[in-house]
């Protein structure tokens, strides 16, 4: 393990069919370096400092236009960032391949199947469905009721939608606009998945504590 101070100038790549993901280049006293590690996918374009803890250096290569391109990389174990400058950094001279397809995806275990919902809930849906479309001349009161039912029914459906990419634990974060930390070692596509949903739920990446924030404004 090698711990030393470093510049992380990352670039997100957006024409990928996986999803955009970020590269960086490492600077350091003693060498420069590609990384391309999942924990990179959460944050935003710019240069960042820090300390950084590498637990691997290697040489890869890759095609690219018919050309073989190798490059000297380090795997990352953990990241402090102390600053940041988010911009737009220089553009790659080529199209960078998707580490996921550099390699195997690994597999993931499916998730266990939700709960089943209480009986009482099941009649309740059951005894919806057997009722009859407003008619004109119904009572306010049932109109609304159904307009509630539907506004339920959407609120569930992305509830659980939530569960299912995030687990119950996040799914309840997020629900309440907490802070929301990500495991950066799971599946990859995973991670990009649930960084987008993120963003998309109005939260935002703290890259100094490495966590999701839901921004207020």
């Amino acid at each position: 393990m090698i711990k030393c101070n470093g510049t992380l100038r990352i670039k997100k790549i957006r024409q990928s069919r996986n999803g955009a993901f970020c590269i960086a280049d490492l600077s350091t006293d003693f060498g420069e370096f590609k990384v391309k590690d999942p924990l990179l996918d959460q944050f935003e374009e710019g240069e960042y400092q820090g300390t950084v803890w590498i637990s691997e250096i290697y040489l890869s290569q890759y095609i690219s236009y018919g050309k073989a391109v190798t490059e000297l990389r380090a795997r990352l174990q953990d990241l402090h960032i102390d600053s940041e400058d988010r911009k737009t950094v220089r553009p790659v001279e080529h199209s960078e391949p998707d580490p996921l397809d550099e390699v195997p995806t690994p597999h993931v275990p499916k998730r266990p199947a939700p709960v089943p919902e209480k009986r009482s809930d099941w009649a309740s849906v059951k005894s919806n469905k057997l009722k009859k479309p407003s008619a004109p001349g119904q009572p306010a009161e049932e109109q609304d009721a159904g307009g509630a039912s539907k506004k339920n029914a959407t609120a569930q459906a992305s509830a659980a939608g939530n569960i299912e990419l995030f687990g119950q634990e996040l799914a309840a974060l997020i629900d309440q606009h907490q802070v929301v930390k990500l495991d950066s070692t799971v599946d990859r596509i995973l991670l990009r998945n649930q960084a987008a949903e993120l963003r998309a739920k109005g939260f935002a990446f703290d890259a100094k504590q490495q966590v999701w924030i839901f921004q207020t404004s």
